[in-house]
């Protein structure tokens, strides 16, 4: 009975590693960290999950329950669907669910209300609201680059990555951008996910 209630208390947290590991990775892991938090993570849920498997393979029926069963096999398939591709459908979600978050920001930049408020960089705004989960991935960060004419371009980021590369969800009303973003657009693919969503915004990696 103890070995039956232990093995269900298990079930469920390696499902629910399962369920929450394609928004933890995209919200909650960047650049050299996601590797600290990310391969710890991975190696304790599959090694749970491996372990659950091998004893609903050798157990006696006694032991063994539905929900166990149903749990492991959830817990393969969301891992498995998730490690390769919950990355892409929930950057995907958060775009069309959170577009209208991103646009009220944009207008608070136009209106002068929002503006760079870190000591040590001139271009980076640390956002208060927004952040459950956070609106701009790697510390809910935008970067403004403000020009005359109340022309502007503004940083969402998706993965602020290593060093000079990172990736993000970009606005800006400045044609000279626009030119740059819209000749981006026709790089070849490879590493470099680029593509305008609609206008004045665009998804890039730099």
């Amino acid at each position: 009975m103890r070995k039956t209630k232990l093995y269900n208390l298990l079930t469920t947290f390696v499902l629910i590693m399962a369920i929450i590991q394609a928004p933890l990775i995209y919200y909650y892991t960047s650049g050299l960290f996601a590797f600290i938090v990310l391969i710890p993570y991975l190696i304790m849920g599959l090694a749970l999950t491996v372990w659950l498997l091998t004893i609903l393979l050798k157990s006696k029926n006694s032991v063994k329950t539905r929900f166990q069963k149903i749990g492991v096999i959830l817990t393969i398939s969301i891992g498995s669907l998730t490690l390769f591709f919950g990355e892409d459908l929930i950057e995907k979600l958060d775009w069309h669910l959170r577009k209208k978050s991103r646009e009220e920001i944009i207008q608070l930049i136009k209106e002068d209300k929002l503006r760079p408020n870190v000591s040590h960089n001139n271009i980076i705004c640390t956002l208060d609201n927004w952040n459950l989960p956070p609106i701009s991935n790697g510390g809910n960060e935008i970067a403004i680059f403000k020009m005359e004419d109340n022309k502007f371009t503004v940083e969402f980021y998706i993965d602020r990555g290593f060093l000079d590369h990172y990736s993000a969800f970009v606005y800006t009303n400045n044609k000279d951008k626009i030119q740059e973003l819209e000749e981006r657009m026709t790089w070849k693919k490879e590493l470099h996910n680029n593509k305008k969503l609609e206008e004045n915004w665009y998804r890039v990696s730099y």
